[in-house]
C-alpha cells in the first residue's frame, strides 16, 4: 500500500482556526521528543503527524520519537484528552504538527495501529519522573509515578512484577485444569492426575470423521466457558451487563483457539481443520487421507464446500501461527484473557454504555498485571532481552488471526442456522447468537 506522497508534517487543527502559514517554525517547546523540526527528503514518515526525521518502528507502526514518547505518556499516566471541538478537528500539513489537539493526535495514534499491547510494563516504567501531587490534584490527573532507577537490575524488575506473574500463572493452571476436563468429557483418556497443558491427542486418523453439523461439536467447549470466565480476576467484579456482553463475544474467540491448538497437534495436512471432538473441516477434496476420505458422502461434500473459505481461513490465519510459534501455556493463557478483557469492544448500544467507569478500570488493571507477568514470565525462561519485544510481538499478533476467524465462524454459524445444516442446543444458541454481542 502506497503512502501519501507529501513529505511535510500533519497538524491537528481546532476547525475554528485560520489556516497556518507554511514557513518553518523551531517549535521545541512544544516538541514530546527528538530535535527540532527539520524537513528530510527521503526516508519513511510518521503514520501519525507526518514527520520524516527520527522515524523506526515504536509500538507496532512506523512512527517518530516525538509521537512514541506522547503515545507512551498518555498510557502511562492513564490521561484522556479531550477535544473540545467533539473529535473533528482537521488535518492540515504543517511543520508544527504536533503542538495542537492531545485528543486528535492520540485517536490517530490509535487508528495508525500503535496498541497498549506493545508497552513493556516493566520496562517502560524506567526512568519515569517522580511527581508530586498536591492534596487538591484533580481526578483526572495522573497518579503519582514511581521512581526507578536506569541503572535496575533484571532480577530488581523480575520481583516488581513476581505478584503479576503469579497472577498469571493462577490463570494458566485454571485454563489447563478446564482444557483436562474438556479432553476427558471429549473421550481423552484419564491419565492420573496428570494435566493436560493441551491436547494431546492419538498422532493419527484414526477415528476421525469429516464434521456434520457444528453445534454439537462445540458444545462443551461454551458450557464450560462460563467457569472459564468466571476464574478470571476482577471479572465477577464487573457490572453484570460487562460481564455478559464480554462472555458472548469471547465464546467463538474461545472456541477457535482451543480448537487450533487441537489442530496444531494433530498429524499436518494443509486442508483439515480438526476439532477436539475428533471431526474435521475440509477445504478441497483431493489427497484427502482415506480415514476421512471414506467419510465423504455428497451431502457431506455440499456441506464442506459452503464452509471451504472459512476452513482455509481457520488453517492459514490459526493453526499455522500455532504451529510455528508453539506458544506454551503461559503464552496461550495470556492471550485468552486479553481476549476476553478488551476494553475496546465494549461501545455504546441504544444510548447505554456497556461498561461502567469502575468495569473500564478494573479491566485495565488485569491486562495490565498479565502483560507484566508475560513479561517476567519471559525473564525467568532466560529468554535473551533483546528478542523480548520480538517474542511479545509474535504471541500478540496471534488475537489477529484468531479475531478474524471468530467473525467470520458467527457469520458461517447464522448460515448454517438458517438453512438448517446445523442445530444449537438453547444454552448455545443464547451464548453465540444472544444480544448486545460485537462482531
Amino acid at each position: 500500500m502506497t503512502c501519501c506522497i507529501s513529505r511535510r508534517p500533519m497538524t491537528f487543527s481546532d476547525p475554528m482556526d485560520p489556516p497556518i502559514p507554511e514557513f518553518l517554525h523551531n517549535d521545541d517547546d512544544h516538541e514530546e521528543a527528538g530535535p527540532s523540526v527539520k524537513i528530510e527528503e527521503d526516508g519513511p514518515s510518521c503514520l501519525v503527524c507526518g514527520r520524516v526525521a527520527n522515524t523506526g518502528h515504536h509500538y507496532g507502526v512506523t512512527a517518530c520519537l516525538g509521537c512514541k514518547t506522547f503515545f507512551r505518556r498518555v498510557v502511562l499516566q492513564k490521561n484522556s484528552p479531550k477535544c473540545k471541538y467533539k473529535n473533528q478537528c482537521r488535518l492540515e500539513k504543517s511543520v508544527n504538527a504536533k503542538r495542537l489537539c492531545r485528543s486528535c493526535r492520540y485517536q490517530k495514534c490509535l487508528e495508525v495501529g500503535m496498541t497498549e499491547e506493545a508497552l513493556h510494563p516493566c520496562r517502560d516504567v524506567i526512568g519515569r519522573r517522580v511527581r508530586h501531587h498536591s492534596v487538591d490534584s484533580s481526578p483526572i490527573s495522573s497518579p503519582p509515578s514511581i521512581s526507578i532507577s536506569p541503572q535496575l537490575s533484571i532480577c530488581k524488575m523480575m520481583s516488581l512484577c513476581d505478584g503479576d506473574f503469579e497472577l498469571l500463572q493462577t490463570i494458566t493452571e485454571m485454563d489447563t485444569e478446564i482444557r483436562t476436563r474438556t479432553a476427558h468429557i471429549l473421550g481423552e483418556p484419564s491419565n492420573g492426575d496428570q494435566q493436560i497443558h493441551f491436547y494431546s491427542p492419538t498422532p493419527d486418523y484414526t477415528n476421525v470423521s469429516v464434521n456434520h453439523g457444528i453445534g454439537p461439536s462445540l458444545k462443551v467447549d461454551i458450557i464450560l466457558l462460563k467457569e472459564w470466565v468466571g476464574r478470571i480476576p476482577g471479572y465477577l467484579d464487573l457490572s453484570e451487563r460487562c460481564q455478559e456482553h464480554l462472555m458472548r463475544r469471547f465464546c467463538l474467540r474461545y472456541t477457535v483457539i482451543e480448537h487450533g491448538l487441537f489442530t496444531a497437534q494433530m498429524p499436518y495436512h494443509k486442508n483439515v481443520w480438526f476439532l477436539s471432538d475428533r471431526t474435521c473441516l475440509v477445504s478441497e477434496f483431493e489427497n484427502l487421507p482415506e480415514e476421512i476420505h471414506r467419510h465423504l458422502t455428497p451431502k457431506v461434500i455440499r456441506e464442506q464446500k459452503l464452509l471451504a473459505p472459512f476452513t482455509e481461513m481457520l488453517i492459514h490465519d490459526v493453526a499455522d501461527p500455532l504451529r510455528r510459534l508453539k506458544p506454551d501455556s503461559v503464552e496461550i493463557a495470556t492471550v485468552k484473557t486479553l481476549m476476553l478483557l478488551k476494553p475496546t469492544c465494549l461501545k455504546e448500544i441504544e444510548g447505554e454504555y456497556l461498561a461502567t467507569q469502575r468495569d473500564l478500570k478494573t479491566i485495565n488493571e488485569v491486562r495490565n498485571r498479565v502483560i507484566a507477568g508475560l513479561y517476567t514470565h519471559f525473564i525467568k525462561k532466560g529468554i535473551d532481552p533483546e528478542q523480548l519485544p520480538i517474542r511479545i510481538s509474535e504471541i500478540l499478533e496471534l488475537t489477529g488471526g484468531v479475531e478474524i476467524c471468530a467473525n467470520r465462524a458467527l457469520e458461517e454459524m447464522q448460515l448454517l442456522r438458517v438453512f438448517n445444516l446445523s442445530s444449537f442446543d438453547q444454552y448455545s444458541a443464547d451464548v453465540i447468537f444472544g444480544f448486545y454481542r460485537d462482531y
